[in-house]
């Protein structure tokens, strides 16, 4: 094998393994969505930034913290003085206060069994990054899933018919129908599935829905809005400077290539009064 045939087959089985991971975890492939701000030319949509903070602030804040971003902070995303104001406000705190979660981490211990973890890195702390924190979001059932897994539940039993449309919907192994009966009964207990979480089940309860906040600026504000505006707004708060050190790797990148190119020509011209 040459060896870039060798470097091809070693890319595709590099860019797979996050999903092969997942797989083996029984979480189904994370959603590919094409975010604005990745690649080296990438940019924050600001309007996008501003819905995400007010997403994160009237809903994630409830029980998650963003302790590195500071309402004032967000000054950086487009908002204006009397937003952020407002904004913090709305929180009970005041623009130089850091957006920290009001729930007390023995409360939310007692409550969910875990401590709601900060959520300032959160996107470069799960392979997937973008898209699985997209897909946590998404990835609870929709009333249609729902209504399918009650129907099964009602019956006792699971058909091959049913079985199939589960396994597409939910991303379950058709072949092992007892291992998916058993997670109906865990889902119709109450117990918080999500097909992209590794495992499925975890102690968050769906957080955003159609309709959870509505936002300022009137965008449409289903479940697919929320979260990849809420995405948006945590890849920034990740990395507030990310568009600044992209920006400073360009030029570096363009004075690199003139020095190079004006070292090439001294080499040249010292080289050819040698030769001469």
């Amino acid at each position: 094998m040459n060896i870039q045939r060798f470097g091809q087959i070693a890319t595709v089985v590099l860019a797979l393994l996050p999903q092969v991971t997942l797989a083996s975890s029984g979480a189904a492939p994370l959603p590919q969505v094409d975010w604005s701000f990745l690649g080296p030319f990438g940019t924050f949509d600001r309007a996008a930034l501003k819905r995400g903070a007010q997403v994160v602030t009237q809903v994630c804040m409830s029980c998650h913290s963003v302790k590195y971003i500071k309402f004032d902070h967000l000054r950086q995303v487009g908002m204006n003085e009397a937003d952020v104001t407002a904004l913090a406000e709305s929180q009970g705190k005041t623009k130089k206060d850091r957006m920290l979660s009001q729930m007390d981490a023995n409360a939310a211990k007692e409550s969910f069994g875990v401590v709601p973890p900060d959520l300032s890195l959160m996107i470069k702390a799960r392979k997937g990054y973008e898209n699985y924190t997209y897909g946590i979001l998404t990835g609870y059932l929709n009333q249609e899933e729902s209504d399918l897994v009650n129907k099964v539940m009602e019956d006792g039993k699971i058909s091959d018919e049913e079985a199939k449309a589960i396994a597409s919907k939910l991303h379950l192994d058709a072949h092992n129908p007892d291992k998916m009966l058993e997670t109906l009964k865990r889902i119709k207990a109450g117990d918080n599935f999500n097909k992209y979480f590794p495992g499925n089940f975890f102690a968050m309860p769906q957080p955003v829905s159609d309709g959870a906040v509505t936002y300022a600026d009137g965008t449409t504000n289903n479940l697919d809005q929320l979260a990849k505006d809420t995405v948006s707004f945590l890849a920034w708060a990740s990395e507030p400077i990310q568009e600044e050190r992209k920006a400073t790797g360009f030029k570096v990148i363009i004075y690199l290539i003139i020095l190079s190119a004006m070292l090439f020509a001294v080499k040249r011209r010292i080289w050819a009064k040698i030769h001469h």
